[in-house]
């Protein structure tokens, strides 16, 4: 019988070694293969956060996203749906949209024409011989799930359950209509760390007194994380939303975590005074003193939805010692920036932290590299989200490890030639 490669091998004995409650042993944070597997097990099976349906408003609309050297366009169609393709020609391979975003009316390659309708179907090649079927090589499909307003891809054929995360998140949603919002402002910030290390920054606060001054201002970090009805501040606040119909009770599944938590000393947005920075409230939000949905989906985002506004982060693999860190600003779609915003205003908070954790984390990974690194323990006060994480990642690759073995048995098998006949 098969047994691990060898990569597998050492990959299963790290895990295995690793100690509950420490960081990751090195590898985990820098080696090539170990990335290779993690862009395997992890962003090829799971669903990855892609963007927001408010970035495509209209038939043609598009946005490309790459999950390591794999290039996917989401578009809206003729018919109002959206849908996503590998953003691949099936001719010779070329990548078909260059753009980051854009409008069209077709999907042509810039190689040689070959030219697509919106809902992938091949409809124009140029000279081909005779008898090719022009059906018979439609755009490839990547499976996509929506919800309240957001957009999922998964690169699996055979992807996880969406309806475990998807219908959860709707109603604390609802209200904040991200659907028909706006998107106001967009960055993209290219952190030299690993993607794991950027998802630990994002899972405490920790470090949020010391190094994020503007955050602090508003965001309410010192509560019971695991159990957020004993604090009274939040019970409190839930029952004041209760009465305005708004869900806050913590959910959450192995991948995910959604709950409405208050903003701190009576603070209506993330703003540097605490007070609004769009005069519409976002969607139909009953009331400007909402706090704010907070909800991690592993392992591509982590969001914040205010009364007056939200941000969406996707953090995407480039390679093993860089990820793309995407924010999203939105808005009501009604909002206009110099009169009901000032968008100075609005990103200055958020850019602020992002700076300063893109800062943390790249010295983070410079220490890791270090021959004087060794996994440290993780408090079980303060970093709980990013325990949850780790033994998350862990538990993911580990399956697929042994997923991965149980393959290659059936692989032998199923060509291990006839037992000769005893003749019994």
């Amino acid at each position: 019988m098969p047994a691990l490669s060898p990569q597998r091998a050492r990959v299963s004995e790290l895990l295995a070694a690793r100690r509950p409650f420490f960081s990751l042993p090195q590898a985990f944070y820098n080696d090539p293969e170990i990335f290779r597997m993690d862009l395997a097990a992890v962003f090829h099976k799971r669903w990855i956060f892609a963007g927001v349906e408010c970035e495509i408003p209209d038939p043609g609309d598009y946005f490309t996203l790459a999950i390591g050297p794999t290039s996917i366009v989401v578009v809206r169609d003729q018919t109002g749906a959206i849908n996503a393709f590998y953003n691949t020609c099936r001719h010779r391979g070329s990548r078909i949209c260059l753009a980051e975003s854009g409008a069209l009316k077709r999907l042509v390659c810039p190689y040689h024409q070959w030219t697509y309708d919106l809902s992938g179907k091949l409809i124009a090649t140029g000279q081909m011989h005779e008898g090719f079927e022009r059906a018979d090589y439609p755009l490839r499909a990547v499976n996509l799930r929506r919800s309240a307003g957001t957009i999922y891809v998964c690169l699996d054929d055979d992807p996880p359950d969406f309806d475990a995360y998807g219908p959860v998140i709707e109603p604390y949603l609802a209200p904040h209509d991200l659907r028909n919002a706006k998107l106001a402002h967009q960055t993209h910030v290219v952190v030299k760390g690993n993607w794991k290390l950027v998802m630990e920054n994002s899972r405490e606060c920790f470090h949020c007194p010391a190094r994020h001054r503007e955050l602090m201002h508003t965001f309410l970090h010192d509560y019971n994380f695991a159990e957020p009805a004993s604090d009274p501040i939040v019970r409190a606040f839930w029952e004041r939303c209760a009465g305005f119909g708004l869900v806050c009770e913590q959910q959450g599944d192995d991948d995910f975590r959604i709950v409405r938590i208050p903003l701190r000393h009576g603070a209506l947005s993330s703003t540097i005074d605490g007070k609004s920075a769009v005069s519409r409230v976002l969607g139909t939000m009953p009331t400007n003193d909402a706090g704010s949905v907070r909800w991690v989906h592993f392992p591509s985002t982590f969001n914040h939805a205010f009364a007056d506004y939200a941000i969406l982060v996707r953090m995407l693999p480039i390679s093993p010692l860089e990820t793309l860190f995407t924010t999203k600003w939105l808005v009501h779609r009604d909002a206009v920036e110099g009169r009901d915003y000032d968008l100075k205003a609005l990103v200055q908070v958020w850019d602020a932290t992002n700076d300063q954790d893109k800062a943390l984390v790249e010295h983070n990974q410079e220490g890791v590299n270090s021959a004087g690194y060794v996994p440290g323990p993780y408090s079980r006060q303060a970093e709980q989200g990013v325990i949850r994480f780790v033994e998350w990642y862990a538990g993911v690759l580990g399956r697929h490890l042994e997923e991965s073995l149980q393959c290659d048995i059936v692989a032998v098998k199923e060509h291990e030639p006839p037992r000769a006949s005893s003749g019994l």
